[in-house]
């Protein structure tokens, strides 16, 4: 053989041995980006808070402090709530349904990543009845500098924690 030959050989051979190692880092950096981003992604719905670390808010407060805000339709599914505590006492009534089938309740409070700040007993309703969209206040601010800015605003009411998940009857307003 000759050598332009060895050597155009060699070159090949090179050539394919290159390609075959981007193949093989784009597979690996492939690899650890979707394990990263389904990790991220776990992580961030590992938030929990007891209800009485969560303020109770509203527009006005909201109007009231240096917290940018807006007003927005979102879907009941991307919302994730941080409680699993209840206040014992909540049933949804006929007018409570009635709002919420209407969209005349109160918009819940979710931070920049969809975190339920205040709302959860809506939002059970509203799975309940299964409403696929709702009015929702979107404060530009994580939960936790919202939870910090807003502790004034804490309801200790008792709660406690289901075992699973309750079935909100419907019972008929006293008035």
């Amino acid at each position: 053989m000759s050598l332009d030959v060895i050597n155009l050989s060699s070159n090949l051979y090179y050539k394919i041995y290159l390609n075959s190692l981007r193949g093989a880092c784009m597979k690996k950096i492939t690899i650890i980006l979707v394990i990263s981003f389904f990790s991220l992604l776990t992580f961030a719905q590992d938030k929990h808070f007891e209800r009485n670390q969560l303020p109770q808010l509203s527009q006005e407060i909201l109007d009231s402090s240096d917290f940018k805000y807006e007003k927005i339709l979102i879907s009941s599914e991307s919302i994730i709530p941080v409680q699993t505590q209840r206040v014992r006492a909540f049933k949804l009534r006929v007018k409570q349904k009635e709002q919420l089938l209407n969209g005349s309740y109160s918009p819940l409070v979710i931070d920049r990543d969809n975190y339920l700040i205040d709302g959860h007993h809506r939002l059970d309703g509203i799975k309940e009845l299964k409403i696929k969209k709702v009015k929702a206040l979107k404060v530009n601010a994580s939960i936790e500098e919202i939870i910090e800015a807003f502790s004034k605003y804490r309801d200790y009411t008792p709660t406690y924690e289901p075992d699973k998940p309750e079935t909100l009857y419907l019972i008929p307003d006293s008035n």
